[in-house]
């Protein structure tokens, strides 16, 4: 083993997961949890959760130190430091998304979940991003931005009284009324909660696979706006081309979210690819970046998938 050990915390509001990793492409142990995202779980359970994660990943690395211990878990910072004497940095969720997604520097990542916003990091490691503006300003084509696109139209339709359709009804379905009349006081009496109008996002998904054209027809919003961002983050780096890719919980919806969205990149002169690797993967390659002072190699960062996915055949 080399003897350049880290530690890499990719965390969210569900899942944690810690790896063990030397600087010239081996993972050495893995460690899983439930959520870090304080603000999702609470600062005591997701003190508790990365605490789990890192131990349990801390086991591999037997009598060899530790060098640096790197989070990549928002809504982490009033949990950190962790009470452990390992050398500890904290950062957002863009970084690892963004190296997991490419793989390397000079690409545009579009991270679409309850937000969304578009990020490219260069050759020296500087980062450019575009949108992120929250809820009530932008996040243009993310996982609430589809919900409340489905909203809308049910509003509409009853303002136009026509009937309820497939997607209203299921927009009805999900806030538990049976009536579209009860819907903005539903909405609002809730607090506008952003988190149950982004869990529509899986159900209008659904609905397109299923041929539903109102789904579709949201999709193709959403898919435009995505790539509208991608254009203007790849405007500002002024660069000849750069691959795109799509991460977080829209890029679940599959060919729904993605046919659309290459076809909107295309006008623009922008490709799609497909991610290359986990966000946890991603950390390790930005973190070992950090300690050597240059971005791993394809060939390295192809070792580190390689050995990643053995540690998960033999656990």
């Amino acid at each position: 083993m080399d003897q350049t050990l880290f530690l890499c915390v990719d965390g969210g509001g569900t899942k944690t997961e810690a790896l063990l990793a030397d600087t010239t492409g081996g993972i050495w142990g893995r460690g899983l949890a439930e959520g870090t995202n304080a603000l999702s779980v609470g600062k005591t359970r997701a003190e508790e959760a990365a605490k789990a994660a890192v131990q349990a990943a801390l086991r591999f690395a037997g009598r060899q130190p530790v060098q640096l211990l790197h989070f990549f878990i928002p809504g982490f910072s009033e949990c950190f430091p962790l009470d452990l004497p390992i050398a500890q940095k904290l950062s957002g969720d863009s970084a690892n998304a963004y190296y997991g997604a490419l793989g390397g520097p000079d690409g545009i990542a579009l991270l679409a979940g309850t937000g969304s916003f578009a990020v490219s990091y260069d050759a020296n490691g500087r980062k450019t991003s575009v949108g992120g503006w929250g809820h009530m300003l932008g996040d243009e084509g993310s996982g609430y931005d589809i919900g409340r696109r489905a909203v809308r139209r049910t509003l509409q339709a009853m303002d136009e009284g026509r009937p309820v359709t497939a997607l209203g009804q299921d927009v009805l379905h999900h806030y538990h009324i049976t009536n579209p009349t009860q819907l903005v006081h539903t909405i609002y009496h809730a607090g506008c909660d952003r988190r149950q109008m982004a869990a529509l996002c899986p159900v209008v998904g659904k609905r397109a696979m299923q041929g539903d054209t109102e789904a579709a027809d949201i999709l193709e919003e959403a898919a435009a706006a995505l790539a509208q961002l991608a254009g203007t983050l790849f405007r500002r780096l002024c660069i000849a081309q750069a691959p795109v890719a799509l991460v977080g919980g829209v890029s679940k919806l599959g060919e729904a979210i993605t046919i659309p969205l290459a076809r909107n990149l295309a006008e623009l002169g922008l490709s799609l690819q497909a991610p290359l690797y986990t966000p946890a993967i991603g950390g390790v390659l930005y973190t070992c970046s950090l300690l050597t002072g240059r971005f791993p190699s394809p060939e390295i960062a192809e070792r580190y998938h390689a050995s990643y996915q053995k540690l998960i055949k033999e656990s």
